[in-house]
């Protein structure tokens, strides 16, 4: 399966944006996809928020659906609704232009996913490799195989804070899904302790944050150990780096706790 560069919640947020086209244009649109697809849509008859409700579904069904270019219809969807972005111009680092609730949100959720828009075109924030989407997938399913709903649930609820541009609670929300996987997975790996930095470190004592790898050090110097502080509040930021501080954490939240529940899901059983 080819790799998703857009989370399913970004395809949505561009289906929004594509609402402004007229019946004709997004006819035109379906006709570029594939000749199949105007009939899989359905004709003008209906009503466009139908038409491009339709087009979800598709994407749903089969969601490494590619076109006859070798294009995944979910990726030329995303596409298609950055083209339609206004010009985005910024006067000075805390200045943010005056945009549509929609625009705002299809480019918050482009963040989340490694990507900004530069001069009408997306550029990639972070290396290809970072799969993004791929590892909230991954997250998502390893959080359910294992029955960590409490980290599950603020994870949850971190996304749909980011989604409304909610930063402080988006970095709460972050920060307690971390610290709560940790101690959940020490409670499953029967290595508790009476505190969360004590759980950490009874993770390190049996080598699941390893010391080798600079993961995890007594004295506070490790990775782990920097990025929990990372993540508690560092006071208030105003303007736009609210937004930049929150897309940040989640991307290096997201990275670490894929490896940990991978990690964890080898792990042997107690």
């Amino acid at each position: 399966m080819p790799g998703f560069r857009f989370s399913r919640r970004t395809v949505l947020a561009a289906l929004e944006i594509l609402e402004q086209l007229t019946q004709a244009k997004l006819s035109r649109f379906l006709l570029q996809l594939g000749p199949e697809y105007p009939d899989q849509v359905a004709d003008e008859t209906i009503s466009l928020s139908k038409r491009l409700n339709n087009l979800m579904r598709l994407v749903d069904q089969k969601p490494d659906r590619l076109l006859e270019g070798g294009e995944l219809l979910r990726d030329v969807i995303v596409d298609k609704a950055v083209s339609l972005l206004p010009p985005i111009e910024k006067n000075s680092p805390w200045h943010q232009p005056s945009l549509s609730p929609r625009v705002e949100k299809l480019l918050r959720l482009l963040e989340m996913d490694g990507f900004t828009v530069v001069d009408g075109v997306l550029r990639p924030v972070l290396p290809a490799d970072a799969e993004l989407p791929i590892a909230e997938d991954d997250i998502t399913r390893l959080l359910k195989k294992h029955g960590l709903s409490t980290p599950e649930g603020h994870l949850n609820q971190a996304f749909d804070a980011l989604g409304h541009g909610n930063w402080a609670s988006a970095n709460g929300q972050l920060r307690t899904f971390f610290e709560a996987l940790l101690d959940e997975i020490a409670g499953k790996l029967n290595v508790t302790a009476s505190s969360g930095h004590g759980n950490r470190a009874k993770l390190a004592s049996i080598d699941f944050l390893s010391r080798d790898l600079n993961e995890w050090d007594d004295k506070g110097l490790g990775f782990i150990n920097g990025l929990v502080k990372r993540l508690h509040p560092q006071g208030a930021h105003p303007g736009l780096s609210d937004q930049a501080d929150s897309i940040f954490r989640l991307h290096i939240v997201l990275l670490t706790a894929r490896l940990l529940l991978n990690r964890f899901d080898a792990w042997p059983t107690p």
